[in-house]
């Protein structure tokens, strides 16, 4: 398969997610974001648990939910191409855990 991979394609294709799948779109992503900091209040209650960890496995958490969410209330479509593979849902939601570390980090070295 010889398909062009370049910065008009990627926009393009987003701006046609956005346009046909705008409002399920938007509620798919905010589910799980709602869910994470219902959760995130009730486990800053922890003591045991860092904030950077907190922060990771929130995140981490949200990814998940994410990936899950578009794959079933889409059309049992595979939205995310590593979504269709263990190792890149595994990957995914590394990614997801590490960009809430990074967050945490950025944070508290920004507004301390």
């Amino acid at each position: 398969m010889n398909m062009p991979i370049g910065t008009k394609i990627v926009f393009e294709v987003l701006l046609s997610d956005f346009i046909n799948l705008g409002a399920i779109l938007f509620l798919i992503l905010m589910i799980p974001v709602g869910l994470s900091l219902i959760i995130s209040r009730y486990t800053s209650r922890l003591p045991a648990i860092s904030d950077f960890a907190r922060y990771f496995i929130i995140s981490a958490l949200t990814m998940w939910l994410v990936l899950i969410g578009t794959v079933e209330l889409l059309y049992e479509t595979e939205v995310i191409a590593g979504n269709r593979t263990s190792i890149g849902t595994f990957l995914h939601v590394m990614a997801g855990g590490l960009s809430g570390g990074i967050f945490y980090k950025l944070r508290y070295k920004m507004f301390a």
